[in-house]
């Protein structure tokens, strides 16, 4: 997990990134890691965000495009993308993301509860809006339901 200072008793820390012009944040307790891009195997049958398996420590680590799963224009992974290793409920994924900002501490009880499974809420935070990351309805989405994945542990 990463590290950070201590938040306040009524702030969280995310972890924030960029998908097109669109702020995302993801607790920083459901970070692992943030790696460049790495080859991936494709997975014939799986969801079209599921970008393929990657070799991550000698395990298998499904591999996630944010830009499928949020409806934003697909684009090009390179050896430069970079991607978060996120952990939900024991199961890791890597979510591959347009860049990688920094680690933010927010007032997560001011934010607005968002529809849908995929999004836990939208903050404001210094005048922009951050969309937080709900791993538990990606990872049933996208990965441990319809996918039919293994645990990675």
């Amino acid at each position: 997990m990463l590290t950070t200072p201590p938040a306040s008793a009524d702030q969280t820390a995310i972890l924030t990134f960029r998908l097109d012009a669109q702020l995302y944040g993801l607790p920083v307790d459901e970070v692992v890691e943030v790696a460049a891009m790495v080859e991936c195997l494709r997975v014939p049958g799986a969801p079209d965000a599921v970008l393929g398996i990657a070799n991550r420590h000698g395990k298998m680590l499904p591999m996630l495009d944010l830009r499928r799963i949020f409806n934003h224009e697909a684009a090009p992974v390179t050896s430069s993308t970079f991607f978060i290793v996120a952990a939900c409920a024991g199961r890791l994924a890597g979510l591959v993301v347009d860049e990688v900002q920094q680690v933010e501490y927010v007032y997560f009880s001011e934010n607005v509860p968002a529809a849908g499974k995929t999004i836990r809420g939208i903050i404001t935070h210094k005048e922009q809006l951050i969309q937080v990351l709900a791993l538990p309805g990606i990872w049933e989405a996208f990965l441990f339901n319809e996918a039919g994945f293994e645990d990675n542990d």
